[in-house]
């Protein structure tokens, strides 16, 4: 594993209405950031919608944050880079690091044969539009300058995390607690074993899902027919497609949730200890909520 790897920090997850998205995790029991306006992704001086909404947690790591990133490309405004990450079905879009040394990071990921990266930092106050409340963001954040392969990943370092913290976004009426494991569906699972291997300087194992896990959090990769057979009806999207993405949450508890999301009238499927929200239900991907143990 590379050193300057500290975590798997949080998910870009691609949505095509973030109104829409909103509203279904509100429903869910989760609380969602209010829209944050973003210019690469069309919005901001742009004049076009892009942005995002974030469902945030207690990270496990007191280095990292920890959370979900729904986001869209306003294909009119966005830069091409983000309209063609963000515009596709709802998957995961980016898998974001948390990291130390990013310049060492950047060197060990160019002589894995990655492009150079872009490196920025971005140090600035961020004005709630619902309640005016000013919080400081700041990080650092190390991106390929050329995403190459099928998975595509930067890597930050926060440097203050009070705006990830807020006490009012990281409770949730469901008592989920934190992200702990996201699953993708691939149809090229070799190439994306050899993407692991050059992201995290491992040696994955030669058959079967690819994974990495670092801390409370995992990744892996699997195969489509792997994928439908684990989570069955649950895996299909509203219009029909197959989703990409499983998320598994840690939650405080099964009741808690159940009850949550019973009166809300949401379908799900109960396997006691494990509740699994649909595609349908979900925004385009599947929700495990998980008691831990």
């Amino acid at each position: 594993m590379r050193k300057e790897l500290i975590g798997l920090d949080h998910l870009m997850i691609s949505t095509p209405d973030l109104p829409a998205i909103r509203a279904c995790y509100q429903r869910l029991g989760f609380s969602v950031t209010p829209m944050r306006t973003n210019e690469p992704m069309g919005g901001g001086r742009t004049g076009g919608r892009g942005g995002n909404h974030l469902v945030l947690f207690r990270p496990t790591d007191d280095r990292m944050t920890n959370f979900l990133e729904f986001a869209y490309a306003d294909p009119a405004h966005a830069v091409p880079y983000m309209r063609d990450l963000l515009g596709r079905r709802p998957a995961l879009a980016m898998i974001v690091h948390a990291a130390t040394d990013l310049r060492a990071l950047d060197a060990g990921w160019q002589a894995a044969g990655f492009p150079p990266c872009m490196y920025y930092e971005l140090d600035t106050d961020y004005r709630d539009p619902e309640d005016g409340t000013v919080d400081r963001i700041h990080f650092r954040v190390l991106v390929p300058d050329a995403p190459r392969g099928p998975l595509t990943f930067n890597a930050c370092e926060v440097m203050d995390r009070s705006h990830y913290l807020r006490p009012g976004w990281i409770a949730h009426e469901n008592g989920a607690e934190y992200w702990a494991a996201a699953t993708v569906a691939t149809g090229d699972l070799p190439a994306m074993r050899a993407h692991f291997a050059a992201i995290y300087g491992i040696d994955p194992a030669p058959e079967g899902p690819v994974s990495v896990t670092m801390g409370d959090q995992s990744l892996s990769a699997v195969t489509p027919a792997s994928f439908a057979a684990t989570y069955g009806d649950a895996a299909r999207r509203a219009d029909g497609s197959a989703a990409e993405l499983a998320v598994e949450l840690r939650i405080a508890s099964a009741e808690r949730a159940r009850a949550v999301l019973s009166r809300n009238g949401v379908a799900f499927q109960d396997a006691g200890r494990r509740l699994i929200v649909p595609a349908t239900e979900a925004g385009g991907i599947v929700l495990v909520l998980a008691e831990a143990g």
